[in-house]
C-alpha cells in the first residue's frame, strides 16, 4: 500500500474513533427535532391532548388548544442537570407557558419557569400538580422580558443541589442570570416543555449533567452519514 494511502487510512480511523467517542461518552441529551417527529423518549403528561403537540419544520409546537399539557423527557433519576432551550411565542397574549424541571410524573409536582409577555416578566415557581396553579409558590421574578412574536429567545435552568439558577437571553451564547433561589422540595425528575392555552414553540433542547444519557438516533446518524463525505474528500 502506498504511503499516501496509509496516511489517508490513518486519518479516517482517527475520525471514526473521535465520532465513536463523542457519540458514546458525552453525557448529554440533545434534541433539535430535525427528524420531523418525536422519538420514543418523549412522553406526554396525563394533562391535555396528544393533538396539541406537533413537530413541524424542525420545531416542537404546542398549539394552545385542549387545555394545559406537558411533553416530558427523562426519568426520576435525572438530577443536578442544566437545561438549555430555545423558545418562541405565537402570540403576545398571556399564559403561553414555559418549561418544567424535576417533574414528579406521579403527581405533576415540579419546578417551572414561565414567561409572561403581557406582564413582561419571567417567574420561577414550584408547584405540586400538573395544573400550574395547584400548590404554586413563586421562588423568583425577573422584570424585563420583552419578547417578539415568532422570534426565539433562550432559557437556561441550572440545578445544583438545592440551588436553582435561571438564565435568559437572545441565544445560548448571550444569556444572563436573572433568578436564583434555594429550594429542596424536589430533588430529581424529568424535564418538560409546558404549554397552557396559547401557542408556544420549543427547539434545540440540551440537557447535561451527571448520568444524563446521550440522545439517541439523530446525532449518531448524522455523524455516520458524514463518514462517506469525509472518505470521498480524502480520496481526491
Amino acid at each position: 500500500m502506498e504511503r499516501t494511502s496509509l496516511l489517508k487510512l490513518a486519518i479516517i480511523l482517527c475520525f471514526v474513533s473521535l465520532f465513536m467517542f463523542c457519540g458514546n461518552y458525552v453525557n448529554g441529551f440533545l434534541e433539535d427535532f430535525s427528524s420531523g417527529k418525536l422519538s420514543d423518549v418523549w412522553k406526554k403528561s396525563p394533562a391535555g391532548l396528544d393533538t396539541s403537540w406537533k413537530v413541524e419544520k424542525g420545531e416542537l409546537t404546542f398549539n394552545g388548544v385542549g387545555g394545559h399539557s406537558q411533553m416530558m423527557v427523562g426519568d426520576a433519576n435525572w438530577k443536578d442537570y442544566t437545561v438549555d432551550v430555545d423558545i418562541k411565542l405565537g402570540t403576545l397574549q398571556e399564559w403561553p407557558g414555559g418549561i418544567r424541571t424535576y417533574v414528579d410524573t406521579n403527581t405533576g409536582g415540579h419546578y417551572a419557569v414561565w414567561v409572561y409577555p403581557v406582564q413582561k416578566n419571567i417567574k420561577l415557581y414550584s408547584g405540586t400538580a400538573w395544573d400550574i396553579n395547584t400548590g404554586i409558590v413563586t421562588l423568583g421574578t425577573y422584570n424585563g422580558f420583552d419578547p417578539k412574536v415568532d422570534t426565539y429567545f433562550h432559557l437556561k435552568v441550572i440545578h445544583s443541589g438545592k440551588h436553582i439558577e435561571v438564565w435568559f437571553g437572545e441565544n445560548k451564547n448571550n444569556v444572563k442570570k436573572i433568578i436564583e433561589a434555594d429550594d429542596n422540595k424536589f430533588t430529581s425528575g424529568p424535564f418538560a416543555c409546558d404549554g397552557w392555552d396559547k401557542p408556544i414553540t420549543f427547539d434545540n433542547i440540551q440537557i447535561t449533567g451527571p448520568g444524563i444519557p446521550r440522545s439517541q438516533g439523530e446525532l449518531a446518524v448524522n455523524r455516520l452519514n458524514s463518514l462517506p463525505i469525509l472518505w470521498g474528500s480524502l480520496k481526491k
